[in-house]
């Protein structure tokens, strides 16, 4: 166990000190953008470390996941555009999907476009939302301001916990590494729940209106 974990630091030494790391981030923020299976928020949060140990740039680690996610999201929302009916069986045959599918595109066009910049905070929702935006023909300008706003929150913050985490366990990355992922996933939990939350109490008001 002891040596699993002594290669696991080494590799992650080695990722973090790579000239292709953030090529890698780059590539993985833009991918993530249309097939969420690419964990780009890990991706991230070890650029953010990396750059407490001096390896990276911090701000050039946010650019670059920003600029490879507003490009993931706007081929996104083409493919929504172009895609019509394939679109909506594709989403039919879930109706999770279909149901995030109806509720975006009645927000896109009721609130506007804030919730292109709270839907990635939703497992599995930003891929949806971008289909739809696109499917729905939202504004492509608008689609890209507040995708851009949307991108530079969620990324100036996760890449700041990365460095969080790089800065206080600098004795040990894997550590740090661990310490970063888990709060991300502690604040993502509580920003899920206050929403669910928010959700049934609305729709719990909604008899009495």
């Amino acid at each position: 166990m002891a040596e699993l974990m002594e290669v696991a630091r080494h590799l992650l030494g080695v990722a973090m000190a790579s000239h292709w790391l953030l090529l890698i981030l780059f590539v993985a923020a833009a991918v993530d953008a249309v097939f969420p299976v690419v964990p780009s928020e890990g991706m991230v949060i070890t650029a953010g470390m990396a750059a407490a140990a001096g390896h990276q740039n911090l701000l050039l680690v946010i650019a670059v996941a920003m600029a490879g996610s507003v490009i993931g999201e706007s081929a996104c929302y083409f493919l929504g555009r172009g895609s019509g009916p394939v679109l909506h069986r594709w989403m039919k045959r879930q109706e999770r999907r279909q149901q995030l599918y109806d509720k975006v595109a009645t927000a896109l066009h009721a609130r506007g476009g804030l919730i292109l910049m709270t839907v990635r905070y939703i497992p599995g929702a930003r891929m949806v939302a971008t289909l739809t935006a696109g499917a729905t023909r939202y504004s492509f300008k608008k689609f890209l301001v507040f995708t851009f706003f949307g991108v530079t929150i969620a990324y100036t913050y996760v890449a700041l916990l990365g460095y969080l985490g790089g800065d206080a366990f600098a004795h040990d990355q894997l550590l740090g590494l661990a310490f970063s992922l888990g709060l991300a996933a502690v604040i993502g939990l509580v920003i899920e729940t206050t929403r669910r939350i928010a959700v049934k109490r609305r729709t719990a008001k909604l008899p009495a209106a």
